[in-house]
């Protein structure tokens, strides 16, 4: 996790058009779009390992079910200047579900949030990364949505035939947005709905190898988001939530053990973080139970989610990479996440 350039791909014929025109301008704002397994996170991935050696370059994960930066369930941004492996500085922001259907103002909100630091930043560059949910009429008006409000000067469409020309058509008169079409590299690999669910349960295994128990008063602290039904504990048993920081960052994830509302307080797992920086709760849609391995079938009470840490810039620590689901390593712990994304 971190690393922003593959190490062997074959470049297809123009993607080096893109990179070409962003440097002659000097600046710009890149949204990549395309259907899941179409090879649009490779190319934007490659894109910033082009332009990161000689600019501030940002790149934007909106992916939350197949996240690259941050864990599934996380909008989130690393800033490369120099080495495009290691960034030099990372941000999160939490969106509670591993899909923006439902979550379409939390994943919006959080975009925005995300591409304005990168500006503050000074980032000469920002590559964004879009869900691969294109296909339904809601998604389409989510990617037009994204677009109206990222403001991109770029959208690098990565498809098979017209596939995304209901969402394209409505910026081909934009004064301000270059479309550039690319077709979907034969060699892109088309991941079946269980890969993408031990995917998304190894980054959970990962993020929370070191989790600890951590109880947290509620008095005086914001909580918001998609709370349960009840407050039975079977409802809050394993439910993601997010500490954030007074700008509702991303301080750590946790996974929910118990809600006490006679103390007014919260007990939860999560890896070690400074208590004192939170401000606020950010409950998500999902529960994640790590002591059920994926493909089984369990009874779920809500949707589920995904983790990860920010840190200010200069401080982050490297994400850690999950382990390669195809190396069945780890698949005798966890649970796998119903796949909800595209």
């Amino acid at each position: 996790m971190g690393e922003c350039v593959p190490d062997r791909i074959m470049v297809p014929e123009g993607w080096e058009t893109v990179p070409s025109h962003l440097k002659k301008r000097g600046f710009g704002v890149v949204y990549v779009i395309g259907a899941a397994d179409r090879g649009k996170t490779t190319f934007s991935r490659w894109l910033v390992g082009q332009l990161s050696p000689g600019a501030m370059t940002g790149f934007l994960d909106c992916d939350i079910g197949q996240s690259t930066i941050g864990p599934p369930a996380t909008v989130g941004l690393a800033l490369y200047h120099g080495d495009a492996g290691v960034p030099v500085a990372t941000r999160l922001r939490f969106v509670g579900a591993v899909t923006p259907s439902g979550h379409m103002v939390q994943e919006l909100v959080g975009a925005l949030r995300l591409k304005e630091k990168a500006r503050e930043e000074k980032v000469s560059f920002l590559v964004i990364d879009s869900p691969g949910w294109v296909v339904e009429p809601s998604a389409q008006e989510f990617h037009v949505r994204m677009i109206d409000l990222l403001a991109p000067d770029i959208v690098v469409a990565i498809q098979r035939g017209e596939e995304l020309e209901g969402i394209l058509v409505n910026f081909r008169r934009h004064p301000s947005i270059r479309i550039m079409e690319f077709p979907s590299s034969p060699l892109a690999t088309e991941r079946k709905r269980d890969w993408r669910r031990m995917y998304r349960y190894q980054r959970f295994s990962s993020y929370f190898s070191d989790a600890v128990p951590r109880t947290l008063s509620l008095h005086g602290m914001g909580v918001h988001g998609r709370m349960p039904d009840s407050f039975r504990d079977e409802a809050w048993h394993n439910l993601l939530i997010a500490l954030c920081d007074p700008e509702m960052m991303v301080i750590a994830l946790g996974l929910v053990e118990r809600l006490d509302l006679a103390k007014g307080e919260i007990v939860f797992r999560a890896p070690p973080h400074d208590p004192s920086l939170v401000a606020s709760v950010h409950v998500g849609s999902i529960q994640v139970d790590l002591s059920v391995p994926p493909g089984r079938a369990v009874p779920d009470t809500r949707h589920p989610i995904a983790p990860y840490t920010s840190a200010p810039r200069g401080g982050d620590p490297a994400p850690r990479a999950p382990v390669p689901p195809a190396s069945g390593e780890g698949g005798d712990q966890g649970r796998s996440v119903p796949d909800q994304s595209g």
